[in-house]
């Protein structure tokens, strides 16, 4: 049966509905802002700005403080701590309020201003604050959405930028195309051009060349574009043994070559395939005859 993914309507009564609707789906486990996000067909922001706090929402829902606990007042250990967490995960990406208040499960508005700047906050906790922010090139940028995109199996979110496994933070996306949607149109603008060093010899005669030649001479990594293209077609699951990242995040994905590049074979969609680490370590560069 299809089902919207989107509320019928945003009353007050209709969004307090959906958090109690969600808490009931996750059976007694704990109700966070970002289990919300996974399950609700409205946004946490919107259910924040029309309520005030998350905190508020609960309450006015009569969520019990069981199901969902509530993390106000947030003391100054308790973000110095997620800090230095966040900076432990995240080494190349500078901690943001947003980000930080994400994860203590608060709106930056109970952060900001609060213990002090936000740059005085970084340095208690050894980082060097960046105003402006790294300047990522587009192929960094773009490589970030492939891995998130992998990652959940499916095209990524303005918030998923701002917490891990992203290493690109929204701040970058916004500062270098004007916003998320622009973003992505950019890089799917980029994906769909033609990979270089593609083929266009028919995929019989591709392979049967590709076991008769030499080692190319064209390099062995495989470019963002034709990855992307092949990680798409494969659904982003290991064609061998079915698992994804979005079904479990440890599954580590990677795009392999059939015949191996070391035996001749090309850079070419027909000749690679989506294995996930395990089933890609049981090949190694054995060549395979199906």
């Amino acid at each position: 049966m299809f089902e919207l993914k989107t509320l019928d309507e945003y009353s007050d009564d209709a969004l307090l509905d959906e958090i109690k609707r969600v808490a009931l789906a996750i059976g007694g486990q704990r109700l966070t802002q970002q289990k919300f996000l996974e399950l609700s067909k409205v946004h946490v922001t919107t259910v924040r700005r029309r309520f005030g706090s998350w905190k508020n929402a609960l309450d006015l829902a009569g969520i019990d403080e069981k199901v969902a606990p509530r993390f106000n007042p947030v003391s100054r250990e308790a973000v110095i701590q997620a800090i230095s967490l966040q900076a432990q995960e995240l080494p190349d990406v500078s901690p943001t309020l947003e980000s930080v208040a994400q994860r203590l499960g608060v709106h930056k508005t109970t952060l900001a201003g609060k213990f002090g700047t936000w740059q005085s906050l970084l340095r208690e906790v050894g980082l060097d604050p960046v105003p402006m922010g790294r300047r990522y090139t587009d192929e960094e940028c773009f490589e970030n959405i492939v891995a998130l995109w992998t990652y959940y199996g499916r095209q990524p979110n303005f918030a998923e930028l701002n917490q891990a496994p992203s290493t690109v933070g929204s701040k970058a996306y916004v500062r270098r195309w004007g916003g998320w949607r622009a973003a992505l149109s950019a890089f799917i603008k980029h994906v769909n051009q033609s990979p270089q060093g593609a083929s266009q010899t028919p995929p019989s005669h591709v392979i049967q060349q590709q076991e008769e030649c030499a080692p190319a001479s064209a390099p062995r990594s495989i470019s963002l574009s034709l990855r992307y293209r092949v990680l798409c077609r494969d659904h982003f699951r290991c064609v061998i043994c079915g698992r994804s990242p979005a079904k479990g995040h440890s599954v580590e994905l990677h795009v392999d070559h059939i015949i191996p590049w070391s035996k001749g074979g090309q850079n070419v969609e027909e000749n690679l395939r989506t294995l996930c680490f395990d089933c890609n370590l049981g090949k190694g560069d054995k060549q395979e005859h199906a």
